[in-house]
Protein backbone atom coordinates (compact mmCIF):
# COMPACT_ATOMS: atom_id res chain seq x y z
CA UNK A 1 0.00 0.00 0.00
CA UNK A 2 1.49 3.26 -0.78
CA UNK A 3 -0.16 6.43 0.78
CA UNK A 4 0.52 10.09 0.49
CA UNK A 5 1.62 11.85 3.96
CA UNK A 6 2.64 15.08 3.09
CA UNK A 7 3.13 16.95 -0.49
CA UNK A 8 5.84 14.47 -1.84
CA UNK A 9 6.25 12.54 1.10
CA UNK A 10 4.65 8.79 0.76
CA UNK A 11 4.24 5.93 3.24
CA UNK A 12 4.85 2.19 2.02
CA UNK A 13 4.05 -0.20 4.23
CA UNK A 14 5.91 -2.89 3.83
CA UNK A 15 4.11 -6.50 5.39
CA UNK A 16 6.42 -8.74 8.02
CA UNK A 17 5.43 -12.31 7.65
CA UNK A 18 4.23 -13.79 10.82
CA UNK A 19 5.65 -11.06 13.08
CA UNK A 20 3.46 -9.31 15.53
CA UNK A 21 4.31 -6.01 14.18
CA UNK A 22 2.36 -7.07 11.10
CA UNK A 23 4.14 -4.29 8.86
CA UNK A 24 7.07 -1.89 8.60
CA UNK A 25 5.86 1.54 7.70
CA UNK A 26 8.92 2.90 5.07
CA UNK A 27 8.62 6.51 3.71
CA UNK A 28 9.62 7.65 0.59
CA UNK A 29 10.72 11.78 0.35
CA UNK A 30 10.63 12.31 -3.53
CA UNK A 31 13.13 14.15 -5.01
CA UNK A 32 13.85 14.49 -8.68
CA UNK A 33 17.64 14.48 -7.63
CA UNK A 34 17.88 12.01 -5.13
CA UNK A 35 15.05 10.61 -3.15
CA UNK A 36 15.16 9.35 0.39
CA UNK A 37 13.85 6.27 1.94
CA UNK A 38 13.31 6.25 5.59
CA UNK A 39 13.54 2.55 6.64
CA UNK A 40 13.08 -0.98 5.20
CA UNK A 41 11.98 -4.24 6.46
CA UNK A 42 13.96 -7.60 7.16
CA UNK A 43 16.26 -8.55 4.93
CA UNK A 44 14.35 -11.64 3.39
CA UNK A 45 12.95 -12.49 0.28
CA UNK A 46 9.11 -11.54 0.95
CA UNK A 47 9.84 -7.89 2.26
CA UNK A 48 12.24 -7.46 -0.33
CA UNK A 49 9.74 -8.22 -3.47
CA UNK A 50 7.40 -6.06 -2.02
CA UNK A 51 9.50 -3.22 -0.83
CA UNK A 52 10.93 -2.79 -4.26
CA UNK A 53 7.35 -3.39 -6.14
CA UNK A 54 6.26 -0.50 -3.89
CA UNK A 55 9.04 1.43 -4.16
CA UNK A 56 9.24 1.31 -8.06
CA UNK A 57 5.49 2.40 -8.12
CA UNK A 58 6.92 5.59 -6.79
CA UNK A 59 9.23 5.95 -9.49
CA UNK A 60 12.01 5.08 -7.59
CA UNK A 61 14.21 2.07 -8.17
CA UNK A 62 16.58 0.70 -4.99
CA UNK A 63 20.01 2.37 -6.10
CA UNK A 64 18.83 5.41 -7.24
CA UNK A 65 17.80 6.49 -3.72
CA UNK A 66 19.42 6.96 -0.20
CA UNK A 67 18.77 5.72 3.20
CA UNK A 68 17.71 6.83 6.17
CA UNK A 69 17.43 4.27 9.02
CA UNK A 70 16.04 5.41 12.36
CA UNK A 71 17.90 2.25 14.34
CA UNK A 72 19.92 -0.83 14.31
CA UNK A 73 16.41 -3.38 14.54
CA UNK A 74 16.05 -5.63 11.51
CA UNK A 75 12.52 -4.69 10.75
CA UNK A 76 14.23 -0.95 9.64
CA UNK A 77 17.40 -1.73 8.63
CA UNK A 78 17.66 -4.91 7.26
CA UNK A 79 17.16 -4.14 3.56
CA UNK A 80 19.01 -0.68 3.36
CA UNK A 81 22.63 -2.34 3.19
CA UNK A 82 21.57 -5.42 0.77
CA UNK A 83 19.08 -2.56 -1.75
CA UNK A 84 22.01 0.21 -1.70
CA UNK A 85 24.29 0.48 -4.78
CA UNK A 86 25.87 2.46 -7.07
CA UNK A 87 26.79 5.24 -4.12
CA UNK A 88 23.82 5.24 -2.58
CA UNK A 89 24.26 6.46 1.07
CA UNK A 90 22.92 4.99 3.97
CA UNK A 91 22.35 7.18 6.89
CA UNK A 92 22.53 5.53 10.07
CA UNK A 93 23.27 6.93 13.69
CA UNK A 94 26.76 6.66 15.72
CA UNK A 95 26.05 4.57 18.79
CA UNK A 96 23.91 1.75 16.90
CA UNK A 97 26.82 1.18 14.57
CA UNK A 98 28.69 -2.11 16.60
CA UNK A 99 25.07 -3.66 16.68
CA UNK A 100 24.15 -3.37 12.97
CA UNK A 101 25.54 -6.76 12.07
CA UNK A 102 27.35 -8.36 14.92
CA UNK A 103 28.94 -11.48 15.14
CA UNK A 104 27.76 -14.87 15.96
CA UNK A 105 30.01 -14.21 19.40
CA UNK A 106 27.89 -11.40 20.13
CA UNK A 107 24.50 -13.63 20.17
CA UNK A 108 25.83 -16.36 22.30
CA UNK A 109 27.06 -13.81 24.93
CA UNK A 110 23.96 -12.32 24.85
CA UNK A 111 22.16 -15.44 25.40
CA UNK A 112 24.36 -16.28 28.77
CA UNK A 113 23.85 -13.10 29.84
CA UNK A 114 20.09 -13.95 30.05
CA UNK A 115 21.09 -17.31 31.08
CA UNK A 116 22.31 -14.97 34.64
CA UNK A 117 18.82 -13.19 34.79
CA UNK A 118 17.20 -16.24 35.19
CA UNK A 119 16.02 -17.01 31.40
CA UNK A 120 15.99 -20.86 31.67
CA UNK A 121 18.94 -22.02 28.83
CA UNK A 122 16.80 -23.73 26.49
CA UNK A 123 14.59 -20.55 25.61
CA UNK A 124 18.20 -18.46 25.81
CA UNK A 125 19.35 -20.69 23.25
CA UNK A 126 16.24 -20.94 21.08
CA UNK A 127 15.81 -17.33 21.48
CA UNK A 128 19.15 -16.22 20.31
CA UNK A 129 19.01 -18.85 16.99
CA UNK A 130 15.51 -17.41 16.20
CA UNK A 131 16.15 -13.82 16.63
CA UNK A 132 14.88 -11.67 13.87
CA UNK A 133 17.99 -9.38 14.35
CA UNK A 134 19.94 -12.52 13.85
CA UNK A 135 18.63 -14.35 10.78
CA UNK A 136 16.84 -11.36 8.98
CA UNK A 137 20.00 -8.51 9.66
CA UNK A 138 22.24 -6.72 6.90
CA UNK A 139 23.69 -9.51 5.19
CA UNK A 140 27.06 -7.69 4.68
CA UNK A 141 28.48 -4.29 6.46
CA UNK A 142 28.44 -1.19 4.80
CA UNK A 143 29.72 2.00 4.79
CA UNK A 144 27.63 3.97 6.38
CA UNK A 145 26.85 7.75 6.74
CA UNK A 146 27.04 8.48 10.41
CA UNK A 147 24.63 11.45 11.37
CA UNK A 148 24.58 13.34 14.52
CA UNK A 149 21.97 14.82 16.96
CA UNK A 150 20.73 18.52 15.16
CA UNK A 151 22.47 17.15 11.20
CA UNK A 152 20.23 18.23 8.30
CA UNK A 153 19.79 16.71 5.17
CA UNK A 154 17.55 18.40 2.15
CA UNK A 155 15.23 16.75 -0.48
CA UNK A 156 12.25 17.54 -2.39
CA UNK A 157 11.87 20.67 -0.99
CA UNK A 158 11.97 19.79 3.36
CA UNK A 159 14.46 20.45 5.61
CA UNK A 160 15.37 17.15 7.14
CA UNK A 161 16.65 17.48 11.05
CA UNK A 162 17.99 14.99 12.61
CA UNK A 163 16.19 14.12 17.11
CA UNK A 164 18.53 11.95 18.87
CA UNK A 165 16.03 9.55 20.90
CA UNK A 166 18.11 7.09 22.92
CA UNK A 167 16.25 4.36 24.64
CA UNK A 168 14.26 1.73 22.07
CA UNK A 169 18.02 1.48 20.89
CA UNK A 170 21.59 2.79 22.19
CA UNK A 171 21.11 5.49 19.29
CA UNK A 172 18.02 6.24 17.60
CA UNK A 173 17.34 8.68 15.59
CA UNK A 174 14.32 10.34 14.44
CA UNK A 175 14.24 13.11 11.51
CA UNK A 176 12.06 15.87 11.95
CA UNK A 177 10.04 17.83 8.84
CA UNK A 178 11.12 21.45 9.98
CA UNK A 179 8.49 22.75 7.89
CA UNK A 180 5.82 20.92 9.35
CA UNK A 181 6.73 19.92 12.71
CA UNK A 182 6.12 16.32 11.46
CA UNK A 183 8.51 13.79 12.95
CA UNK A 184 9.56 10.98 11.30
CA UNK A 185 9.39 8.67 14.69
CA UNK A 186 10.63 5.19 13.90
CA UNK A 187 9.83 3.22 16.88
CA UNK A 188 10.35 5.90 19.53
CA UNK A 189 6.71 6.57 19.72
CA UNK A 190 4.06 4.16 18.64
CA UNK A 191 0.33 4.28 18.38
CA UNK A 192 -1.31 1.13 18.74
CA UNK A 193 1.31 -0.38 20.82
CA UNK A 194 4.30 0.39 23.21
CA UNK A 195 8.20 0.34 21.78
CA UNK A 196 10.09 -2.45 23.81
CA UNK A 197 12.76 -0.78 25.76
CA UNK A 198 15.03 -3.66 26.81
CA UNK A 199 18.60 -3.62 28.02
CA UNK A 200 21.70 -2.82 26.42
CA UNK A 201 25.21 -3.09 26.69
CA UNK A 202 26.60 -0.07 28.05
CA UNK A 203 23.74 1.41 29.34
CA UNK A 204 22.70 1.24 32.53
CA UNK A 205 19.11 3.21 32.60
CA UNK A 206 17.98 2.69 29.01
CA UNK A 207 13.98 3.20 30.46
CA UNK A 208 15.54 6.86 32.06
CA UNK A 209 16.87 7.72 28.39
CA UNK A 210 13.77 6.52 27.36
CA UNK A 211 11.63 8.55 29.32
CA UNK A 212 14.13 11.50 28.58
CA UNK A 213 13.98 10.84 25.08
CA UNK A 214 10.26 11.36 25.34
CA UNK A 215 10.18 14.68 27.13
CA UNK A 216 12.35 16.11 23.96
CA UNK A 217 9.85 14.70 21.82
CA UNK A 218 7.01 16.22 23.75
CA UNK A 219 8.88 19.57 23.80
CA UNK A 220 8.94 20.29 20.00
CA UNK A 221 5.21 20.35 19.96
CA UNK A 222 4.85 18.12 17.09
CA UNK A 223 1.57 18.17 14.35
CA UNK A 224 1.96 14.79 13.66
CA UNK A 225 4.10 11.64 14.12
CA UNK A 226 4.51 9.38 11.31
CA UNK A 227 5.60 5.97 12.91
CA UNK A 228 7.37 3.05 12.21
CA UNK A 229 5.03 0.39 12.57
CA UNK A 230 0.46 0.65 12.10
CA UNK A 231 -1.36 4.18 12.54
CA UNK A 232 0.53 7.33 12.36
CA UNK A 233 -0.29 9.71 15.64
CA UNK A 234 -1.79 13.11 15.42
CA UNK A 235 -2.49 13.34 19.27
CA UNK A 236 1.11 13.04 20.37
CA UNK A 237 1.26 14.66 23.75
CA UNK A 238 -1.41 12.59 24.62
CA UNK A 239 0.41 9.68 23.80
CA UNK A 240 3.51 10.66 25.07
CA UNK A 241 1.42 10.78 28.15
CA UNK A 242 0.04 7.27 27.78
CA UNK A 243 3.43 5.53 27.25
CA UNK A 244 4.64 7.49 30.75
CA UNK A 245 1.91 6.13 32.12
CA UNK A 246 2.37 2.73 30.94
CA UNK A 247 6.13 2.25 32.13
CA UNK A 248 5.05 3.72 35.23
CA UNK A 249 2.29 1.02 35.76
CA UNK A 250 4.58 -1.86 34.81
CA UNK A 251 7.38 -0.73 37.53
CA UNK A 252 4.62 -1.07 39.93
CA UNK A 253 3.85 -4.13 38.87
CA UNK A 254 7.91 -4.92 39.17
CA UNK A 255 7.88 -3.42 42.90
CA UNK A 256 5.06 -5.59 43.62
CA UNK A 257 6.50 -8.56 42.28
CA UNK A 258 9.68 -7.93 44.23
CA UNK A 259 7.54 -7.79 47.81
CA UNK A 260 7.64 -11.61 47.49
CA UNK A 261 11.15 -11.39 48.21
CA UNK A 262 14.33 -11.59 46.32
CA UNK A 263 13.75 -12.44 42.39
CA UNK A 264 15.52 -12.72 38.94
CA UNK A 265 14.13 -11.18 36.30
CA UNK A 266 13.01 -14.00 34.67
CA UNK A 267 10.69 -14.44 37.98
CA UNK A 268 9.32 -11.44 37.93
CA UNK A 269 8.55 -11.49 34.31
CA UNK A 270 5.24 -13.55 34.54
CA UNK A 271 4.11 -11.17 37.30
CA UNK A 272 3.80 -8.28 34.30
CA UNK A 273 0.77 -7.19 32.21
CA UNK A 274 1.80 -8.52 28.36
CA UNK A 275 0.16 -8.17 25.60
CA UNK A 276 0.42 -11.89 24.72
CA UNK A 277 -2.34 -14.38 24.40
CA UNK A 278 -1.08 -17.76 26.65
CA UNK A 279 -2.56 -19.56 29.38
CA UNK A 280 0.47 -20.39 31.24
CA UNK A 281 3.68 -18.23 30.93
CA UNK A 282 5.93 -21.46 30.21
CA UNK A 283 3.64 -21.73 26.89
CA UNK A 284 4.91 -18.30 25.65
CA UNK A 285 7.18 -18.14 22.63
CA UNK A 286 11.23 -18.04 23.53
CA UNK A 287 11.66 -14.95 21.95
CA UNK A 288 8.85 -13.23 23.28
CA UNK A 289 10.26 -14.85 26.40
CA UNK A 290 13.07 -13.03 25.92
CA UNK A 291 11.73 -9.21 24.62
CA UNK A 292 9.48 -9.61 27.75
CA UNK A 293 12.37 -10.66 29.93
CA UNK A 294 14.75 -8.13 28.49
CA UNK A 295 11.82 -5.58 29.08
CA UNK A 296 11.72 -6.17 33.06
CA UNK A 297 15.21 -5.91 33.09
CA UNK A 298 15.41 -2.38 32.03
CA UNK A 299 12.42 -1.70 34.34
CA UNK A 300 14.61 -3.19 37.14
CA UNK A 301 17.70 -1.16 36.26
CA UNK A 302 15.50 1.93 36.54
CA UNK A 303 14.25 1.69 39.78
CA UNK A 304 17.69 0.69 40.75
CA UNK A 305 19.06 3.72 39.02
CA UNK A 306 16.88 5.34 41.33
CA UNK A 307 17.41 3.51 44.46
CA UNK A 308 14.17 1.86 45.10
CA UNK A 309 15.82 -1.81 43.84
CA UNK A 310 19.27 -2.97 44.73
CA UNK A 311 21.00 -6.29 43.05
CA UNK A 312 23.32 -8.96 43.29
CA UNK A 313 25.04 -11.25 41.65
CA UNK A 314 24.89 -14.65 43.35
CA UNK A 315 27.01 -17.50 42.09
CA UNK A 316 26.33 -15.94 38.10
CA UNK A 317 22.91 -14.80 39.18
CA UNK A 318 21.31 -11.47 38.85
CA UNK A 319 19.25 -11.18 41.79
CA UNK A 320 17.06 -7.98 42.46
CA UNK A 321 15.41 -7.25 45.97
CA UNK A 322 13.60 -3.78 47.25
CA UNK A 323 16.14 -1.51 48.69
CA UNK A 324 13.49 -1.37 51.95
CA UNK A 325 13.73 -5.32 52.12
Amino acid sequence: MIEEMLPGIVRLEIPLPRSPLKATNSYVVLDPERPLVIDTAFNRTECRESFLLLLRETGCTPDGVDYFVTHLHADHLGLAASLARNGARVYFNEPDLPLARPANSYWEWMGRLYEQHGLPLSDAREAMARHPGRIYGPEADYPYTIMHDGDVLHRGGYTLRCVQTVGHTPGHMCLLVVEDNVLFCGDHILGDITPNITMWTGMTNPLGCYLESLDRVAALQLSRALTGHRSMIDDCASRIAELREHHANRLEEVITSLKDGEKDAAAVTPDISWDLKYDCWDEVHPVQKLFATGETIAHLQYLEAHSAVRSRNHRGRMLYRLSAA
